[in-house]
């Protein structure tokens, strides 16, 4: 009848209450190592066909590239000045070999911090580079002068190394969209 109370055999009347039943948390976020729920560790989850790489792999391989890329920008921006006293064309090829480098390696995520990076480490690297080599004063009427003097040098190496960058970026892009379109029509294929 209505608006009565059953009792449940085994005396709890409310089986969210009842201790003796399975939890129904969701589980939380999977630490890093452990497998997909259902699965004894080997091998991709019941019904993937791959598993997804490992992402903390994937971010200090990014990371590791990304140093090797300052560091072969900076190797010819230092060839640059010990030939001709400031960074020139050598500086300008190996800054877009490091940005076509960083490109390759880097998440998606992190492709849009490095849209941004190669004026700002080329910029970095110039200034440096013309301090070390002791071609500008930074005092004064000095500074703005050797300020217009850096952004000329780093100019061509800023332009070659985004124009590098973006071209690689786009390349990854159009690649993946063709990938994600073979495997959406390889499932709408029925039958």
């Amino acid at each position: 009848m209505t608006g009565q109370r059953t009792e449940a055999p085994d005396g709890y009347d409310d089986l969210a209450r009842n201790p003796t039943r399975v939890s129904r948390r969701v589980p939380g976020p999977r630490r890093r190592g452990e497998r997909h729920p259902g699965t004894d560790g080997i091998g991709p989850a019941p019904g993937r066909t791959g598993a997804r790489p490992d992402r903390a792999g994937r971010g200090r391989r990014a990371a590791r590239a990304a140093v090797v890329a300052l560091a072969v920008a900076a190797a010819g921006a230092l060839v640059d000045t010990a030939l001709w006293g400031r960074p020139g064309w050598v500086f300008a090829v190996t800054a877009a070999l490091a940005a076509a480098l960083a490109a390759r390696t880097c998440t998606r995520a992190g492709a849009w911090w490095l849209i941004s990076a190669p004026p700002l480490v080329v910029a970095v690297v110039t200034v440096a580079c013309e301090e070390a080599a002791g071609t500008t004063t930074l005092q004064g009427k000095g500074l703005a002068t050797a300020a217009v003097r850096w952004a000329v040098d780093g100019f061509p190496a800023m332009a070659a190394a985004e124009a590098v960058l973006i071209a690689v970026l786009l390349v990854r892009g159009v690649r993946a969209g063709r990938r994600g379109g073979r495997k959406r029509s390889g499932r709408s294929s029925g039958a």
